[in-house]
């Protein structure tokens, strides 16, 4: 008996498949494994998942923004959601608008940015748009009373960790001494209260003193964190490495292939049946 058929349903799709993504060639492994677009299901960090291609499936080439690849968390984001609007630039043809006024995850115990939401997909992407993420928010400290050489002491402090990059700014009343108005420090120490700054990453923390004016013109200074980054991964098959119709592996790159989608054929069928409300990562046209 095939372990496979040629109706696009999970129970048709190809058992074995998972196995090379650290998965049991199981029945319930099989139908995790169909249709998945989900980060980490299978392997950390990365989205796999097995597909029911038709001819025509594999010949379209444009589609919706089927999900946001994270290539850079970023550091300092203080809240547990951040709301923006994201600047898009819109490449090939398209007729809709892939992403709006969107909220993203933060992870709250680091200050990173964990997953972006795309809250409305748009359709017929050649190429994925790209988008600018919302700066980390400013955090703001006094240059005299908020110093305590090295240390800054901030609410904000728990939402950086050891090695995060971030710019300093401030002017003249209220740049403590040791510091220089926009430049890029890293931070050197991080606890519930207080953070220090090195010059360079893994350095040591750099010696610091109170700004040379009162308190009441020194709280100007700030300290903003790294903005993240990311990719939109758009849906459609062709030129994008399925080379035939039946099941494949779609695996969406991480790291220098971030957002690069990539298929593997496990079983080639001259024609498969149904649809497997998969349009938005395998459009009908």
């Amino acid at each position: 008996m095939a372990q496979w058929g040629n109706t696009d349903v999970a129970g048709n799709s190809v058992l074995w498949g998972v196995t090379g993504f650290f998965g049991a060639p199981n029945t319930t492994n099989r139908s995790a494994f169909y249709g998945n677009t989900s980060k980490g299901s299978f392997v950390t960090n990365q989205i796999v998942g097995q597909f029911g291609a038709d001819t025509t499936e594999i010949g379209v080439n444009k589609g919706p923004v089927v999900h946001i690849t994270v290539t850079n968390n970023g550091s300092g984001y203080t809240s547990n959601t951040a709301n923006g609007t994201f600047t898009i630039t819109l490449g090939g043809a398209n007729t809709g608008v892939a992403l709006s006024a969107n909220a993203f995850g933060v992870a709250n115990s680091t200050g990173r940015i964990a997953s972006v939401s795309v809250v409305n997909n748009g359709n017929n992407y050649i190429t994925s748009p790209t988008f600018v993420l919302p700066a980390p928010s400013l955090v703001i400290f006094n240059g005299n009373t908020d110093v305590n050489t090295p240390y800054i002491t901030t609410t904000s402090a728990p939402y950086f960790q050891v090695g995060d990059r971030v710019t300093y700014a401030g002017n003249v009343t209220s740049t403590p001494i040791g510091l220089v108005d926009s430049t890029i420090y890293y931070i050197s120490y991080a606890n519930s209260t207080v953070v220090a700054l090195s010059a360079t990453s893994g350095g040591s923390s750099i010696s610091i003193a109170d700004a040379p004016y009162a308190s009441t013109l020194a709280g100007g200074a700030t300290i903003r964190g790294e903005t993240a980054t990311a990719v939109a991964v758009v849906g459609g098959a062709k030129n994008k490495g399925m080379a035939h119709a039946g099941w494949n592996v779609r695996t969406v790159g991480t790291g220098g292939r971030a957002g690069r989608v990539q298929y593997e054929t496990l079983v080639a069928m001259g024609t498969i049946q149904g649809d497997g409300a998969d349009d938005l990562v395998l459009p009908d046209a």
